[in-house]
């Protein structure tokens, strides 16, 4: 049985977690899985207590897992959470693997050290990310081929977007023109009343006219 000697209290947290939650031993063998656990890596209980940790890890990362664990044991001090590596996989029990955040603590038991990872399977935010990266860059392509000049400013008025066209009709790169007032593309004359005029557009979406139908 896992974690004979654990609180009962502490085993009906665990036990009762959304959050798989994993024990490994000084030896990197499972003590703990709970039943979030076994939902997420699709493994009974049964069938890894006792085996080694590197059952659940993709097997190009498992030494330097390894490694991390044994530095965290000697040093009582993590490098950086394990939810901020960029590549980090699990595996389940059919072979699938699926993007993790994890962090890790550890404590010591009749002389025996422990430590414990608290995981979250973030296969759904790492999905949306990907496709909110795909149509942002759908539309960048939209936005760069397009024939009229886009522009974009955040609430300071600050410009965001620049695109090709734009390049060409004001003689700006992009790269200098990203983070500059949109004032500095206005004749002095005009920038008070064109600032005013997109401020107030912000606060009550309805523009008194149509920007194209100024005289200048």
């Amino acid at each position: 049985m896992q974690n004979e000697s654990a609180p009962t209290w502490w085993m009906l947290i665990v036990e009762s977690a959304m959050d798989p939650i994993i024990a490994v031993d000084e030896a990197q063998r499972i003590v703990l899985f709970n039943p979030a656990a076994e939902r997420a890596f699709r493994w009974s209980r049964e069938a890894v207590i006792g085996q080694p940790l590197d059952r659940l890890i993709p097997e190009r990362f498992r030494h330097v897992h390894r490694q991390h664990i044994e530095r965290f044991g000697a040093t009582g001090t993590t490098s950086r959470r394990m939810g901020a590596l960029s590549a980090l996989s699990a595996l389940r029990a059919n072979g699938e693997e699926f993007p993790i955040e994890a962090s890790i603590s550890q404590h010591v038991d009749s002389g025996a050290k422990f430590f414990t990872v608290i995981l979250r399977d973030i296969t759904e935010r790492v999905r949306a990310e990907a496709l909110l990266a795909r149509s942002e860059a759908q539309l960048r392509g939209i936005v760069d081929s397009a024939m009229d000049a886009i522009i974009t400013v955040d609430e300071s008025q600050h410009i965001v977007m620049f695109n090709a066209a734009a390049e060409q009709m004001f003689g700006w790169p992009q790269s200098e023109a990203i983070g500059v007032p949109l004032a500095t593309f206005i004749p002095q004359r005009f920038r008070e009343a064109h600032s005013e005029h997109v401020r107030r557009f912000g606060e009550t979406g309805v523009s008194s006219r149509r920007m194209g139908a100024l005289r200048e």
